[in-house]
């Protein structure tokens, strides 16, 4: 099975503009949970798989008296991040350790569905925090999509939902179980919620899909799983202003140790 970032997800220019959308579009979801939850001026805070680095730059402006590590299989878009309070590191979650009651906030976006160690990420997690602190997980759920009424938008979807399940290990399902997972896992207080956004083509989160599937057009269409036709009719959906749909779900949730 194919490891997260060696061909899917790997960083390109492509991916690199990807990911900017994806911190435009969804930050502020992410930054009025974290809010919500509450960093303290001296928080330990941990960014896992951090992209861009745009969250931990904002957690860097919250925990002025703390520190901020923000890692990454590829560290590169890290470097262009103007705090130099942030620690930068390369490092595996599902491998690389970090010492016991090390941190007090740790997050992680849209990176535990597609690890197949999820549940021992978990359990990681839980002994980095100290207690009293929580871990913020975001996953997409694809209930929005299976209901679709427009049948390319729905099948491309599906099918490339399909793809990186057979080549990660993802699970597009598994946020719907997502805070069960952290109580099994002995977290405390666990708390959720689910944003469902609307779609619109020609939308910058229309272009965060359209770039998403389109990174996957050759395996997509190697694979049969799409023809090039209903390739290229999703992609003029997601660039067309009449067109209104559900996009995939964001799952939050929450746990303290």
């Amino acid at each position: 099975m194919e490891k997260y970032g060696d061909a899917l997800f790997a960083l390109d220019r492509a991916e690199e503009i990807r990911l900017r959308l994806l911190a435009e579009v969804f930050d502020p979801l992410c930054t009025r949970t974290l809010e919500m939850l509450g960093v303290a001026p001296d928080a330990r805070c941990l960014e896992v798989g951090a992209g861009s680095g745009s969250v931990a730059q904002w957690l860097c402006g919250q925990a002025g008296d703390g520190e901020v590590v923000a890692t990454d299989l590829d560290p590169r878009l890290l470097e262009s991040v103007p705090e130099p309070r942030l620690r930068r590191l390369v490092h595996d979650v599902t491998t690389d350790p970090f010492p016991d009651d090390s941190f007090d906030v740790i997050h992680a976006r849209l990176l535990l569905s597609h690890l197949p160690q999820r549940d021992e990420v978990m359990r990681r997690m839980l002994r980095w925090l100290r207690p009293g602190g929580f871990v913020l997980i975001e996953s997409f759920c694809w209930f929005p999509v299976d209901s679709s009424p427009h049948p390319t938008y729905r099948k491309v979807m599906q099918r490339w939902s399909k793809l990186i399940c057979g080549t990660l290990g993802t699970d597009s399902w598994w946020s719907r179980t997502q805070p069960g997972s952290l109580l099994d896992h002995g977290y405390r207080d666990v708390g959720a919620h689910t944003v469902t956004q609307n779609l619109r083509g020609g939308t910058r989160l229309a272009d965060f899909w359209r770039l998403t599937v389109d990174m996957s057009r050759e395996q997509l269409l190697g694979g049969g799983y799409v023809t090039p036709y209903e390739l290229d009719e999703f992609y003029a959906l997601l660039c067309d202003d009449t067109f209104w749909d559900l996009a995939p779900a964001l799952v939050q949730s929450w746990g303290y140790k």
